[in-house]
């Protein structure tokens, strides 16, 4: 990802510091949010209206809120096509319901756009786009991007070289958030009034905030609102990673920020800081939040076939194509959703770092209670740009109180991811200096919601004193437990002076085939290695050693 100098930069945002204004009050009547949410899908794609059904019918949105359009079928489209088949149809759906002030016209813009008569007596500080529309969903099968139109572009002067900005290739979704602007500007990109809250009274009646329901497959769109649903219901539970280690200093403080907000609401946190992908044989067990960057595709643990993220999880992967399709499982957007994530966000061309989305803001916003929409919006300083958010727009990560998750444990409804709920109230215990009620809660776990993971947590807690003691548990679905954090609780063990009992976790890592074949050469290395520095006697080494041979060989 390219960085954008800091005085470029300051000219594209200057113009909203300017109009900060304090936040408004959080919209908590869900009712009267579904009520506002307006789901775009594609009348000549069967699984785009699949979607938008299915999304209608899961959130109690209003039937008559769904709009079919005739739209092009490709992610990629053109300015022309865009204007011609995108804009204008929505624009026309939009005026005829009451949604947006004016009435088309046969004039065009620059761009091509039809261009809006509006009242007389029109005020943009009172326009209807911003009352009428919480949310534009838009569904899988509405393109994607916009391809750049050097022809529309300002005439270079001899010798000159553009500026950075000077492109008018977008995500569809970021131009449409401009739908009821008359003669938005295309070329470069728009000051979104809603980031980081900064409101400026004109944009913000006029801008919408536009979310996607998208994937490699239909199924996987439909996934991300059963999954914010499932979340909402039962608790987002689980841990965070952090990925840090990009080209970029900038990059690297946003997420050590997002870090330390992530900590600050209780969550066990795994964080790599090398130019390295965090890999297999690394701790990747239910990560509830993924923020990280920096690679051109999807590598390291989440090519496990087994990865899955819980029910409800927020992921970002910073990279300037990352949602350059929707229909691979290789790109990071795409790579995300199709693994589990509930909300996650991406770029369809380069955006340059500074107008991307921010992880730390997204983070921020999501911990304050608001809706995913809202945090995607709140997280991003420019439309008309490169940037998507991909989720139900109505998700609250936090509708479901840590004490509501408690209590479905100790009420007979646990899950395995209730032992991470008890995880994060005794960390947050233990950040009040709540010592003994940090300790009375593990215990309780121990009773409710059982799991490797609490093992290993008390183990820690202990400093590593009587490990023996702590480790009464092994789960007798070994199977079931992810091979990275096997492998962590086994470097555990013979680090404090329990070789024999890392050596039956190596194993039974091992001998359950846990670690994916990729990555099973670097497990198998690790468990030769630490049989022979500790003298395991019980450990197959030999049998360990005759396969790391020919997982090497076959490389070669």
């Amino acid at each position: 990802m390219k960085f954008l100098p800091r005085k470029i930069l300051f000219a594209a945002t200057a113009l909203f510091a300017v109009f900060r204004l304090p936040a408004p009050a959080a919209e908590n009547d869900d009712a009267a949010l579904r009520e506002r949410v307006y789901v775009v899908a594609n009348a000549a794609d069967a699984e785009s209206l699949d979607v938008a059904r299915h999304y209608v019918a899961a959130r109690g949105v209003p039937e008559k809120n769904l709009i079919a359009l005739t739209l092009p079928r490709e992610e990629t489209i053109s300015w022309r096509v865009f204007a011609d088949e995108v804009h204008f149809p929505l624009l026309h759906e939009l005026c005829a319901r009451g949604l947006v002030d004016g009435t088309p016209t046969e004039k065009r813009d620059a761009a091509g756009r039809v261009l809006l008569a509006l009242p007389a007596n029109f005020d943009p500080t009172k326009a209807r786009a911003g009352e009428c529309i919480a949310y534009l969903v838009l569904c899988r099968g509405v393109p994607l991007r916009i391809a750049n139109d050097p022809e529309k572009l300002a005439p270079l002067a001899e010798g000159a070289t553009r500026a950075p900005l000077d492109k008018n290739e977008a995500s569809v979704d970021s131009e449409l958030a401009l739908v009821a602007v008359p003669d938005a500007p295309i070329n470069g990109a728009v000051p979104n009034p809603f980031f980081r809250d900064a409101k400026n009274r004109v944009l913000s009646r006029l801008l919408l905030k536009v979310a996607r329901l998208d994937g490699p497959t239909a199924e996987d769109a439909k996934a991300l609102t059963e999954s914010a649903l499932r979340a909402e219901a039962k608790g987002l539970m689980g841990r965070a990673c952090v990925d840090r280690g990009g080209p970029h200093k900038e990059g690297d403080a946003w997420l050590e920020a997002t870090e330390k907000t992530l900590r600050g609401l209780g969550f066990e946190t795994s964080a790599e800081t090398t130019r390295a992908l965090m890999p297999a044989t690394s701790r990747y067990d239910a990560p509830a939040f993924y923020f990280g960057w920096y690679s051109a595709r999807v590598g390291g643990c989440f090519l496990d076939p087994k990865f899955r993220f819980p029910a409800g999880a927020c992921a970002m992967h910073i990279h300037s194509f990352s949602a350059e399709t929707l229909r691979s499982r290789s790109a990071w957007t795409a790579g995300l959703v199709a693994r589990g994530a509930a909300a996650t966000v991406g770029n369809v061309f380069e955006p340059y770092l500074g107008l991307s989305h921010h992880p730390h803001y997204f983070a921020e916003a999501l911990a304050s209670g608001m809706t995913a929409g809202d945090a995607a919006a709140f997280s991003i300083p420019a439309f008309s740009w490169q940037g998507v958010f991909v989720g139900d727009p109505l998700y609250r990560p936090f509708k479901k109180s840590l004490d509501a998750q408690l209590n479905d444990a100790r009420e007979g409804r646990p899950t395995r991811l209730h032992q991470y709920a008890y995880l994060r109230a005794a960390q947050l215990a233990r950040a009040e200096g709540l010592d003994g009620d940090a300790k009375k809660l593990l215990d309780e776990a121990r009773l409710y919601a059982p799991g490797l993971a609490l093992e290993y947590a008390i183990a820690r807690s202990r400093d590593g004193k009587n490990p023996r003691a702590a480790w009464t548990y092994f789960p007798r679905n070994f199977a079931a437990e992810n091979p990275g954090l096997a492998l962590e609780v086994a470097r555990f063990l013979a680090e404090h002076g329990n070789a024999d009992r890392a050596a039956e976790f190596y194993r039974a890592t091992l001998d359950g085939r846990l670690v994916p074949e990729f990555a099973r050469a670097d497990a198998l290395a690790e468990a030769v290695a630490c049989a022979e520095r500790h003298r395991v006697a019980s450990a197959p080494v030999a049998e360990w050693k005759r396969e790391l041979q020919r997982l090497r060989a076959k490389k070669k």
